[in-house]
């Protein structure tokens, strides 16, 4: 199909999304005429203000965006000769198509998400350097939303994620929900104080006098659970049905913001399946950081070798994901 305009493109984009939000079908003729277009569907609660454009590449034709194919890019490019994207660039190549309207990273499954490690321009394999230009914070305002929450669905320790969430993500959370089955694990730093880390009268560029750390209102938002992330409620096993606890406990909307980090050791798999079927949440959850586990030989060093879904399932099921609203990331 050819369109006219980029705005004709961005219209058709527009309505197939809804359409898939809304279970209906859109109607274009070979040239995408505007008597065909239907009117956009009512998503200003979860639907950001867009800046839709094409994402056309070197080919003629745009990539149709209303098919789920498209958002699972064909891997083959990547060894090409003076292609940036093989080795040069640490951060990721932009997606063939857009989420919610903006730009998305590419799903680099061949450097297993992890580039920086693959590369060997870190040496930490959870390297996040890759994430940080495709944060929505940092695209959309999300201060704006009354509540702002953040749920750390597999916690570990403090610094693990929570830590870089606070320090690095465009957003001032005013509540967080952590949960780490382990006890003693997850430990909030206490005695920080900002006013006395001041370097009053210092004469350098320095104004702290160490890194900061967690104040007292931060602490206060924070609640820990030390339960199980899963699809289905369990109280034997300490298990928590997060779609429930997200809807019904914490009773969030889509006018809150919603961040979602989830590292929960392959029960990920049931939550984001159901979560692809399910209309309500890709309204309330705006954005979520997933570590997929897979078995492939690359990651046996890491003992993933316990896992039985295939490297490209993981990858298939993100690309879903995206075609479905969601914007979402591998974590790390």
């Amino acid at each position: 199909m050819r369109f006219a305009s980029k705005n004709r493109l961005r219209d058709y984009q527009f309505s197939a999304f809804c359409a898939r939000l809304q279970n209906t079908s859109i109607a274009f003729d070979s040239t995408g005429a505007d008597s065909h277009i239907q009117k956009p569907c009512k998503v200003a609660d979860y639907l950001y203000p867009s800046r839709w454009t094409t994402t056309e590449r070197s080919t003629e034709e745009p990539v149709d965006c209303t098919k789920a194919e498209a958002y699972f890019e064909d891997d083959g490019e990547y060894e090409e000769p003076e292609n940036p994207w093989s080795q040069v660039k640490w951060i990721g190549q932009p997606a063939a198509c857009r989420v919610r309207g903006e730009l998305i990273e590419r799903l680099d499954v061949v450097n297993n998400f992890r580039r920086g490690y693959a590369l060997r321009f870190a040496q930490d394999v959870e390297d996040r350097t890759h994430i940080l230009p495709w944060m929505l914070g940092a695209r959309v305002d999300l201060n704006r939303r009354k509540r702002r929450v953040f749920l750390d669905l597999g916690s570990k320790t403090f610094s693990s994620s929570i830590e870089w969430f606070i320090q690095m993500y465009p957003c001032d959370f005013t509540e967080i929900y952590a949960f780490e089955k382990k006890l003693n694990i997850l430990i909030i730093p206490s005695g920080f104080s900002e006013q006395d880390n001041w370097a009053v009268g210092a004469t350098g560029a320095r104004r702290t006098k160490a890194r900061p750390g967690v104040p007292s209102w931060i602490r206060k938002r924070i609640k820990i659970y030390n339960k199980f992330v899963s699809d289905a409620d369990d109280p034997d096993a300490s298990a928590v049905n997060i779609t429930r606890f997200i809807k019904q406990e914490l009773k969030l909307t889509a006018e809150d913001a919603v961040i979602v980090k989830m590292d929960i050791e392959d029960s990920e798999w049931p939550v984001l399946e159901r979560w692809l079927n399910d209309g309500e949440m890709v309204q309330i959850v705006d954005e979520i950081f997933v570590e997929v586990h897979y078995k492939h030989s690359s990651m046996f060093n890491f003992n993933w070798n316990k896992f039985t879904h295939e490297r490209n399932q993981a990858k298939r099921l993100l690309a879903n994901l995206r075609w479905k609203g969601y914007y979402i990331h591998f974590w790390p």
